[in-house]
């Protein structure tokens, strides 16, 4: 059972720090040294969307639609989706993607945030129905939607978009970006991965779990409840990550259950205490018998 103390330093109930490899500024582990662990960071930072990693198939048996493209006439545009974005300060907008075919295997793709046109792109497919070239769109965001943040960029990456003879679908939509979030918990994987969770979904690695093995772990000495320490019979402590080597992995949020049956173990107990009773009573018997006994002698 761990938490985080007024420093931020993950401890036990006893306030004992928990110990492993820390992280550096960027979350990368430093495994060459090993200390306290600490949480960094109590409120994430929200981060602009800067990237959309956006596949489908635009369906090849749709026609030229015989108006000039706006977003207000369905009847000008051929499909469309829209995807969640973030600013720099962390206020949420929308991508819209506007899909209109211009002839064989030829598209262009218009698009808007929160309503405000932010440029197109042309999408073309060989006679296979693959995107050719890889195309990579760059939308500047519009400055009118974003008052008080930072001028804003979104790449979006059709790599894996086809053109098909069958319904429009989307089968990856994956933008970068998110708000700020507030902490709302620890979490350790079977590595021994510790990391924070956000209210806004996210989680940010802040070290790892640093296991010790000994020679001879019967020499440990128990200073009190499950903490020991090394002995000259233990030898020293041999540390290293989860799962590596002769090291365990990590069981997070789980509780040590009996090795036994707890049913049968309470008919056993009942059994012997039926067993004690009725000896009890012979050994009772016998006494009064012997009394009588002796009374008639």
């Amino acid at each position: 059972m761990f938490g985080t103390d007024s420093a931020n330093f993950i401890v036990n109930k006893a306030g004992q720090k928990l110990q492993g490899y820390p992280t550096d500024a960027d979350g990368n582990l430093l495994t060459g040294s090993l200390g306290d662990l600490r949480i960094k960071a109590a409120t994430l930072p929200a981060r602009a969307t800067d990237s959309l990693e956006f596949v489908a198939n635009l369906d090849a048996n749709m026609t030229t639609p015989a108006v000039a493209f706006t977003p207000a006439d369905v009847n000008s545009y051929n499909s469309t989706y829209t995807t969640k974005v973030y600013d720099s300060l962390g206020k949420e907008h929308t991508l819209t993607q506007y899909f209109v075919t211009t002839g064989a295997n030829s598209w262009t793709a218009h698009y808007y945030v929160d309503g405000a046109a932010a440029g197109n792109q042309a999408l073309a497919f060989d006679t296979n129905g693959m995107l050719t070239p890889a195309v990579t769109a760059n939308v500047a965001v519009p400055a009118a939607v974003l008052p008080g943040a930072s001028a804003q960029s979104i790449a979006i990456d059709y790599t894996g978009t086809t053109q098909y003879g069958t319904n429009f679908g989307v089968s990856t939509n994956l933008a970068s970006g998110y708000t700020s979030g507030e902490q709302t918990g620890l979490g350790i994987d079977s590595k021994g991965n510790v990391f924070v969770n956000y209210s806004n979904g996210q989680s940010q690695l802040q070290g790892q779990v640093v296991l010790a093995s000994f020679i001879n772990p019967e020499g440990l000495k128990n200073v009190s409840g499950t903490a020991w320490v090394t002995t000259t019979d233990s030898g020293e402590a041999l540390t290293g990550a989860p799962g590596v080597a002769q090291f365990g992995t990590v069981n997070a949020g789980t509780l040590e259950n009996s090795n036994v049956d707890l049913t049968e173990e309470l008919v056993s107990l009942m059994q012997g205490q039926r067993n004690y009773q009725a000896n009890t009573k012979v050994i009772s018997t016998q006494k009064d018998l012997d009394q009588i006994l002796f009374s008639a002698m």
